[in-house]
């Protein structure tokens, strides 16, 4: 039996985020750290602002969709807060989740054909952002501790269950411990509920490791 792929992988959606990596990777040679953190905080503070805006003023804002209470979302705005909050811990846990964020959301979508153009653009927003403080803080030689990387397992443990219990009590999905995604993604190859979650649970320890070691190796890849 073969699998048909068209059903995990949007082509289109792929195109658009090869467009945003090489963007950001041009930028992130230009730039200095200094200059693209004040980069990242201009397109986030503005990505959350027009995103809401438009979103309320334009009556399609729901609270059982749009709250920032999906991984790469809380993230993003977590992000902004360690610009302010210079907390090494904090920003481990950042860093983890928003690499882990941008490689899977550049991979994957949970937008749908009902899914507006506004929306379309915060995604690719956000998670570009993603991508870039991972690309800020590896140009910084910013290094992961032990300690931290145990800190991040645990905080997040207590994020799923929690957003479960809200997902629970006010019929909502967010970070999908109820249902999958929707739209062209990966999700397709893995079983039902409540099993995918298991899958994903794997996918996001696997990406902690990763992190962990490319962040903690003696050679960087680029400066």
């Amino acid at each position: 039996m073969f699998i048909d792929l068209r059903n995990s992988f949007d082509a289109n959606h792929l195109v658009i985020s090869f467009a945003c990596l090489i963007f950001i990777l041009l930028i992130t040679n230009i730039f200095k750290v200094s200059s693209l953190q004040k980069i990242l905080l201009f397109s986030i503070s503005l990505n959350l602002f027009f995103f809401n805006f438009l979103a309320i003023n334009n009556n399609f804002y729901k609270i059982e969709s749009h709250l920032p209470l999906h991984l790469c979302y809380l993230t993003e705005v977590g992000i902004l807060l360690s610009l302010f909050i210079k907390n090494h811990k904090f920003t481990t846990w950042m860093l983890l989740n928003a690499m882990f964020g941008a490689i899977t959301a550049l991979l994957n979508s949970n937008l749908d054909s009902s899914s507006s153009l506004i929306e379309r653009l915060h995604f690719f927003i956000s998670h570009s952002n993603l991508a870039l403080f991972t690309i800020i803080l590896y140009k910084s030689q910013f290094k992961i501790k032990y300690s931290n990387l145990i800190f991040s397992i645990n905080a997040n443990l207590i994020l799923v269950s929690t957003i479960h219990l809200f997902n629970y009590y006010f019929n909502t999905n967010y970070l999908f411990t109820f249902a999958k995604p929707k739209g062209i993604n990966i999700s397709f190859l893995l079983p039902e509920w409540p099993f995918y979650y298991f899958f994903l649970i794997i996918f996001g320890l696997a990406s902690y490791y990763v992190t962990f070691i490319l962040f903690n190796t003696k050679s960087k890849i680029f400066q």
